[in-house]
Order: structure tokens, then C-alpha cells, then sequence
């Protein structure tokens, strides 16, 4: 394919005005100690955004030099005011020229002094961020630290531009907040979007900077409490919810709660086994922000590790579940006895609850994921589930129990599915499988495996597939807290799961005669 006009002489200008970058950088600092040189090759990336942060920390003083633009690098910019138009040194001119050079902005010259190309390129860059430019034209310290960072201030392929206005709002919201800083506006979301809204929240709720963490945490979810949003309210609550509703793909960030947006909740709430009240309350906050949502809300399912005696099953039902996930199997080197036991499953079943099964012979660490390791335990799964007699068609959960990046999943957990798809369809297609993890893990095997059903690690909410991705498709458990149920006799410690009604039926009973 032809490329357009011009094109060609605008990535040779940019790779020429890169180049240049590179090599004063090298020239410049290649005699200081703790500078590590950069590739002289046009192309800007972490390398050279690394040796330009090495180059500020020298020029601001620093001895110690490092990749890292950390509170030491920070506090020296505010203690000298940032770089100022007037500044007499050039070279921390040139470093600003230098990082717009390396994200597109067009600069004349690297020249160290501030002029009409410099100034045309900071404002663009500034309106790219969101965040408002100082008034005596000096570039700010967070500014800087946004420019030398690795995150993008122009919207992304597959980025959202409703994401990106919330993104673009929030810089120019908070900055002068201690533990603020400017953020990407890409139009992706991300655990540093969600973190940057919970700061959002927190200084709404009159928190001071220490007590700020953008962590969402009991104090947060207790002010949140008194700040259901509702058709007709208009201001800072209505845009922090509709944050969280576009965070997840829902609505759009606004400051109005007009039709649309209740209409946008309301869908949220379904999809999410949430009470549909189209009103921004706290169950529905809290799960725009955390995978565990309201824990203290209903849950109509459980899984343990412990058996269900005839005492456990009656408290359970009486609290109100009716749903038990229970382990199928284990390996003899195991130490935890957590399988089905002989005769568990009737006791189950006559207490009116339904089971769905758990497999899960290791699965804590990546080492453990390989595609061989995944068709053989598809086939003790299989095996064991066929000896209880669970029909044609069950779902079986293949746990995901440890915090898998993406890399992680690409890398081992799908081939490991893959092992089970193979290994499942090698056994006679009997059963087929679900997935148990973090909310984009369960997405990304879901989506390139096929599972049928996703059950949602949610408690852990730090987890990298948690924060900053929306519930998957296909969630029929979302686990949620573990406490005890029941007295006496019939006292046990579950992980309480919201349900998705018309997900997952369960299995209500097994085929006569089968070993148990």
C-alpha cells in the first residue's frame, strides 16, 4: 500500500529531531556519573526518556542518579519553581524541548531558551494533559514529571474519548494536591485511572493529603454512603459516579444525571445482580470501584473448603444461599482435605442447595500453568466428576489462584486452557469448562478459550487483572468476602459469591448409583 503524501517526510523529520535529542543527551552527559547513555537510533522510548530523567536529576543537584522521577526529583523542581521562562540554566530548557521532541511536539530548535515553537508545543502538550499551565508561562514541576513519564497525553488506538475527557478532567482537578499527579490521557483505563478516581473521591470527602491514599478503603466506602446520585443532581458526586460508570463501559462522563445516565445504571445494575434502582447508591458505587464490590451486601452462592454435613447445609440455606462451590478433587501430596466427600452431595441436594465444582490441584503460581498441566488435569477432573456423577454439560471451574498479569496469561494461563479444552474433548466432551480468577483473566480465557462461565476472584482486589477492568461477559460467581455461617454443629467459613441470575444453573442433582 502507498502511504499518503508527506508522510514519509514527516517520520524522517521526527526521527531526525529524536536523533538530535539523543545525541545531546550523550554529548552532554556521557562524563557524568550514574548516566547511562542512551541508542542513537531516532526512535524515542523508555531509554531515551530514562537518560533525560538522569539528565534533570544532575542538573537539579542529584548525585544519586536514577530511571525513577521520585519525590527527591520532584522536590528539588518545586524548591527552584519549576523551569522558568527566565531560568538561567538552558540545558533544563532543553530537557523540556527535548521531552516534547520525544512525543511529537514540534520545536524549532534545541536551543535552551524559551520562544514561539517552545511555547506553541508546551501549550499543546498542557491541553493534551487537561492540567492548566502556570501563569507566569514556567513549566510545573508534576507538568514535567508527566512529560518524562511513560504514560500517552493523546488518545490511543482503542482508547475512549469519554475515558479520555474523565482522564483530561481529573488533571486539571487536583493538581495541587499532594499525592496528585497528572496522569495519562490515552482514553484506557487503568489501575492508575481507578486510583486516581478514589483520590477523587477522597478529597471530595474533606480528606487531608495524609489521610488521602486513593485506596478504596472503609473510610472512603463510608463516606460514599451518604452520596446516592439520582436523576436531576448536577455537580463534582455526579461526575465522580459517571467516572465509575465509564471506567466499566457504561454512560458517559458527565456532570448532569440526565435519563441517559439513569438509564446507563440501571443496566449496570442488571448486568451486575445489583438491585435496579437507577440511582447511583452505594452497591453500585462500590462495585463501579472494587471488584468486591459491597461485601456486606446479599450473596445467594458460597464456596469451601470445608464438607457440608447435614448441619452446615441447613445453616447455609437458612442464610440464604443456594449455591455451594465445592472441590471435586485432590492430588495425594495435597495437605488440605477439601474434596467432596462420600455422601456430601445428596446432603447438599436434599437441603434445596446446588452445587457447582471446583477443580483446583495447585494453580498458585505461574511456574505451575503449562499446556500438558492443564490436559492432565482436565483429565483427573473428568475422572473425578464422572465417579460422583455429575451430568453431561456441568460446568467445572479451573482455578486461576494467584495474581496473573497479562503477560501471565498470555504466556501460561491460556495454553494451560487450552491443555483442558483438549483435555476435556480427549475424555468425551462430557464436561466443559468455567474459569476462576481475576476479572481479565477471566475475560481473556473466556474470550480465547471459550469457557463457559466466568467465576470472579473479586475479594482480591489489588489483584492486576482486578483493578481497572470491568466484570467479564460471561460472570456467573463474583467472590466477595469470607466470613462464618451458622452455630454449633452447623458453623463453617465460606467465601460469600454474588450470583448472576441465568448464568450458571448449578447442579441440582447426580446420577443415581455413581461412587461418591
Amino acid at each position: 500500500m502507498r502511504r499518503p503524501a508527506g508522510i514519509d517526510s514527516v517520520t524522517d523529520a521526527m526521527t531526525s529531531t529524536v536523533l538530535s535529542v539523543q545525541q545531546w543527551l550523550n554529548a552532554t552527559y556521557r562524563a557524568v556519573a550514574g548516566y547511562e547513555k542512551c541508542p542513537e537510533d531516532g526512535v524515542p522510548g523508555r531509554s531515551t526518556t530514562f537518560a533525560l530523567i538522569r539528565a534533570l536529576q544532575h542538573e537539579l543537584g542529584i548525585t544519586t542518579l536514577a530511571d525513577n522521577f521520585g519525590p527527591s526529583t520532584l522536590a528539588a523542581l518545586d524548591q527552584r519553581g519549576g523551569v522558568r521562562r527566565d531560568d538561567p540554566a538552558p540545558n533544563l530548557v532543553r530537557i523540556v524541548q527535548s521531552g516534547l521532541i520525544c512525543r511529537g511536539y514540534d520545536i524549532a530548535a534545541l536551543d535552551g531558551s524559551f520562544g514561539r515553537s517552545t511555547d506553541a508545543a508546551i501549550t499543546a502538550f498542557t491541553a493534551d494533559t487537561g492540567a492548566t499551565a502556570p501563569a507566569d508561562g514556567s513549566f510545573s514541576p508534576k507538568l514535567l514529571k508527566a512529560l518524562l513519564s511513560l504514560d500517552s497525553h493523546r488518545l490511543a488506538r482503542g482508547g475512549d474519548r469519554q475515558v479520555r475527557a474523565l482522564q483530561q478532567w481529573l488533571n486539571g482537578q487536583y493538581p495541587a494536591r499532594r499525592d496528585f499527579f497528572v496522569g495519562a490521557t490515552d482514553g484506557l483505563v487503568s489501575r492508575d485511572l481507578v486510583t486516581a478516581v478514589s483520590y477523587a473521591i477522597q478529597f471530595e470527602l474533606g480528606m487531608t493529603d495524609d489521610n488521602a491514599t486513593g485506596t478504596f478503603g472503609p473510610a472512603t466506602r463510608a463516606g460514599l454512603k451518604t452520596h446516592t446520585v439520582a436523576e436531576g443532581d448536577t455537580g463534582v458526586w455526579t461526575r465522580l459516579y459517571t467516572a465509575g460508570l465509564v471506567m466499566n463501559g457504561h454512560g458517559s462522563f458527565t456532570g448532569v444525571f440526565g435519563s441517559a445516565i439513569a438509564a446507563a445504571t440501571r443496566r449496570f445494575q442488571e448486568f451486575a445482580a445489583l438491585e435496579v434502582t437507577g440511582k447511583g447508591d452505594f452497591p453500585t458505587w462500590a462495585l463501579l470501584m472494587a471488584s468486591n464490590g459491597d461485601p456486606d451486601g446479599p450473596g445467594a452462592a458460597c464456596d469451601c473448603a470445608t464438607t457440608v454435613t447435614p448441619a452446615r447445609a441447613k445453616a447455609l440455606h437458612d442464610a440464604g444461599y443456594r449455591f455451594v462451590g465445592r472441590y471435586l478433587d485432590q492430588r495425594p501430596e495435597s495437605k488440605l482435605d477439601k474434596k467432596i466427600k462420600p455422601g456430601e452431595l445428596q446432603v447438599i441436594f436434599d437441603s434445596g442447595l446446588k452445587v457447582f465444582p471446583i477443580s483446583q490441584y495447585a494453580g498458585d503460581s505461574l511456574g505451575y500453568f503449562t499446556r500438558e498441566q492443564g490436559r492432565q488435569d482436565a483429565a483427573d477432573a473428568h475422572q473425578a466428576a464422572a465417579g460422583y456423577g455429575f451430568p453431561p454439560g456441568t460446568v467445572i471451574y479451573f482455578a486461576v489462584d494467584f495474581d496473573a498479569t497479562r503477560a501471565d496469561v498470555d504466556s501460561n494461563v491460556v495454553p494451560y486452557f487450552e491443555g483442558v479444552v483438549a483435555g476435556l474433548a480427549a475424555a468425551g466432551h462430557r464436561y466443559r469448562h468455567g474459569v476462576y480468577g481475576a476479572r481479565d483473566v477471566c475475560a481473556q480465557v473466556s474470550a480465547r478459550t471459550h469457557a463457559c462461565y466466568s467465576f470472579v476472584a473479586g475479594m482480591s482486589t489489588g489483584y492486576a487483572g482486578n483493578k481497572g477492568f470491568p466484570l467479564p461477559e460471561n460472570w456467573a460467581f463474583n467472590q466477595v468476602q469470607t466470613l462464618w455461617v451458622g452455630d454449633g454443629d452447623g458453623r463453617v467459613q465460606i467465601d460469600k459469591n454474588t450470583y448472576r441470575p441465568g448464568s450458571d444453573p448449578g447442579v441440582a442433582s447426580v446420577t443415581a448409583g455413581a461412587s461418591e
